[in-house]
């Protein structure tokens, strides 16, 4: 089989490649040409080079498959850890567990969860709270009507279970 690849007709360039194959065996030549008439000469001295390759083909030797590189210890990535909400303060923000933050009043709709978390922002700028531990809010609204004139010198002299239940409070309730 002799494929010829000639340059197109408008091309500059006069570089044109020769393949001939038979079976596995193939050679590509590559070559210039002044004129169409001498393909004719390039074609029979491709088929000479060919012949020879056919009567001597290289052995080409499977290369040995590449050896595994020792595994390096790879840094598991941490589990997924547990999705936070960004608490706005007075000062940046901080985000905390949303299972910290706990609606146990009828409220949970997305409205009473905002309210919910700008509460948790005047606990933890008042102090009272440091986003760490579980609270539970029984309603929303009535303590943020509650919270709502108090400046943070004020939940100074309050406790956070004046607000809110925590863990501490839950155990003890369930102890009695």
């Amino acid at each position: 089989m002799l494929t010829l690849t000639l340059p197109d007709a408008d091309s500059e360039s006069k570089t044109s490649t020769l393949l001939v194959q038979r079976g596995d065996l193939a050679r590509v030549h590559k070559f210039t040409h002044e004129r169409i008439a001498d393909l004719t000469e390039i074609i029979a001295d491709a088929l000479i080079a060919f012949a020879a390759v056919e009567a001597d083909p290289p052995i080409i030797t499977e290369l040995p498959p590449p050896k595994p590189e020792p595994r390096k210890q790879v840094e598991q990535p941490a589990p997924p850890s547990e999705p936070t909400v960004d608490i706005p303060l007075k000062k940046g923000k901080k985000a905390v567990k949303i299972s910290h933050l706990k609606i146990t009043g009828g409220e949970t709709d997305a409205a009473a969860y905002r309210q919910a978390v700008l509460i948790a922002g005047k606990l933890i700028d008042g102090k009272l709270w440091d986003g760490d531990s579980p609270i539970r809010i029984d309603d929303v609204y009535a303590l943020a009507k509650k919270m709502k004139h108090l400046t943070e010198r004020d939940l100074s002299l309050f406790a956070l279970e004046d607000f809110v239940q925590t863990d501490a409070m839950l155990n003890s309730d369930d102890n009695n």
